[in-house]
């Protein structure tokens, strides 16, 4: 049997893929994607591992991004590539429906609580409800991982929180996301509709994140809170306990890219990594996601030095048109695949970055909270 902890799109789109094999899932709440907890954006890199989203999960079609420097000073940049708004409730539990017609078995209310290794080399999987033999275990459960924690591979974990409401807001333009620079780590307006949109931002908890929240409230009138927190991607997590069949995947591994936060197109990727080889399955993350992982921090980092002054020659700089059409062209999931071109392009990037580097070196503004007992509910977002 193979024990899948936590149904959110990782772990449900995996066992949809393990087939010929008895899978159960374990879902610790008692129903797929709810609470949701979700910005919901996505790039169409999602067509290249799920195929065609049916509409019916699809809220609405983003095909402009704004972006606002704190003086106000703003730009547009045309996607190339239409970007979808999902209705994350309905996403997951279509993941699931194709979890469920290969096979897997649901426990939902059933929370994960520990395992222990068998003489055969299989496990005890523990839950609230009683205990399973398993020969393999995938953790798909969150940013906390129980599974992380109970196999070793833990580590220091850093967290930053997300702050999101849906609100009513008038004015928006629709199909088009707003991007403020130097407000949290990153904020956004994402329109679900022509008069609700998705509003939030995520950084370090304390007062200046939730000033920052405040004001982006500011003339909104929230709805629903959809508040939480998320990991910062750690280049040495292991995926695997050393020498056993224990994996994680999805937040759980923190697989989540540093510049926007987003983890949902790397978790579906690391579920069919895992499905297709799992022994290979962190030799192939590397290789394939490894190095946009990485940049996608070495970019959140160097933004979160940025002052005022610096995001609004950014925005100068990017509304060149030369570097206009590379960001309209390339799919922000994969950022190697744009910042060498425009950092071959704009020799003023250049000098941006080391203004940056020299904010770095005085003391940046990045910070996180250590784990314990979650303050807010796991994000996922994308």
């Amino acid at each position: 049997m193979i024990a899948v902890i936590g149904a959110g799109p990782a772990g449900c789109y995996y066992a949809s893929l393990a087939r010929g094999r008895e899978v159960h899932i374990f879902e610790e709440h008692q129903a797929v994607g709810s609470p949701v907890s979700c910005t919901g954006i996505l790039t169409d890199s999602v067509r290249r591992v799920l195929g065609d989203i049916p509409d019916d999960l699809v809220m609405s079609r983003i095909r402009r991004f704004k972006l606002v420097a704190p003086g106000g000073r703003g730009m547009y940049v045309d996607l190339d590539k239409v970007n979808l708004i999902l209705d994350r409730a309905a996403f997951d539990r279509h993941l699931l429906r194709g979890a469920l017609a290969s096979g897997a078995v649901l426990h939902l209310g059933e929370r994960f609580t520990g395992f222990e290794r068998t003489r055969r080399g299989g496990y005890h999987v523990f839950t609230t409800r009683g205990r399973y033999l398993a020969q393999t275990i995938v953790g798909a459960d969150g940013p906390y991982s129980p599974v992380a924690q109970a196999a070793g591979l833990y580590r220091d974990r850093r967290y930053v929180t997300g702050l999101q409401a849906r609100c009513r807001c008038p004015g928006l333009e629709e199909g088009v996301t707003e991007i403020r620079l130097a407000v949290g780590e990153f904020s956004w307006i994402v329109p679900e509709s022509a008069s609700v949109a998705r509003v939030g931002v995520i950084g370090p908890e304390g007062r200046d994140l939730q000033r920052d929240y405040r004001a982006m409230l500011d003339g909104f009138t929230p709805i629903e809170d959809q508040s939480g927190v998320i990991p910062v991607h750690d280049p040495r997590q292991r995926l695997r306990k050393p020498g056993e069949e224990v994996y994680l995947i999805g937040d759980a591994a923190t697989q989540v890219k540093a510049t926007t936060y987003g983890g949902i197109i790397y978790g579906l990727l690391a579920a069919r990594f895992l499905a297709e080889d799992p022994h290979a399955y962190e030799q192939r993350m590397a290789a394939k996601l490894g190095r946009d992982l990485w940049i996608s921090l070495q970019m959140r980092q160097f933004m979160n030095a940025m002052t005022e002054e610096q995001a609004e020659k950014l925005i100068e700089i990017f509304e060149r048109d030369r570097n206009k059409q590379i960001i309209s062209r390339h799919d922000r999931d994969f950022p190697s695949k744009f910042i060498v071109q425009l950092l071959m392009k704009e020799a003023q990037l250049w000098k941006l970055g080391f203004g940056l580097l020299r904010n770095r070196m005085r003391g940046g503004r990045f910070s996180s909270r250590r784990p314990g007992v979650p303050r807010t509910k796991a994000l996922y977002s994308s």
